[in-house]
């Protein structure tokens, strides 16, 4: 038996919850304009609240953001993200670098075995095209251009190893005696 709240039926997909729940913040900003800018402070970058929780955060919300990852720094300093890609081939993903960014782009595949008769319903995993998503990876904290990436059983973990910090030796000159 679902729950069902006001004529909206949630018969256990998390989608339709994330629609309700966006719903239901466009009317409270109908119902008191001057609310809304507290609405829209948590959807931008630099304001942690509402957001996928990690280090250096991410650009979508943590209810919009798909896909599923894992952002920690790891004991040698290293940032790794781990992405779930369950269902995109390794060939249709793309990562680079963009400024202080990773971004991440993947196809997903077209599912041709759906319907004919047979009826299909997701609930909950949908592997969908991702069109650019932006994680911060600071150039000036980690080392970039010496990122690895593997693909594997539908996890792609990224490490970026820390920017080494260069010290500057200072010359002592003696003076006088």
């Amino acid at each position: 038996m679902g729950i069902n709240i006001n004529g909206q039926d949630f018969d256990g997909s998390f989608e339709d919850i994330i629609e309700a729940a966006k719903e239901f913040g466009n009317r409270i900003k109908e119902m008191a304009p001057e609310l809304g800018p507290m609405f829209d402070s948590c959807r931008r970058p630099g304001h942690e609240a509402g957001r996928a929780s990690s280090f250096y955060g991410a650009d979508a919300q943590a209810s919009e953001q798909y896909p599923p990852y894992n952002m920690y720094t790891s004991r040698d300093g290293a940032m790794v993200m781990e992405f779930a890609l369950a269902g995109i081939d390794e060939g249709d993903v793309s990562i680079t670098f963009q400024g202080d960014y990773l971004v991440l782009s993947a196809k997903a595949p077209v599912r041709d075995d759906a319907g004919d008769g047979f009826g299909f319903s997701a609930r909950g995993f949908k592997p969908r095209n991702i069109d650019r998503q932006r994680y911060m990876v600071k150039a000036s904290d980690f080392e970039q251009e010496k990122a690895k990436a593997v693909f594997k059983n539908g996890v792609l973990t990224v490490t970026v190893p820390p920017a080494e910090i260069q010290g500057i030796k200072i010359e002592i000159v003696k003076e006088g005696n």
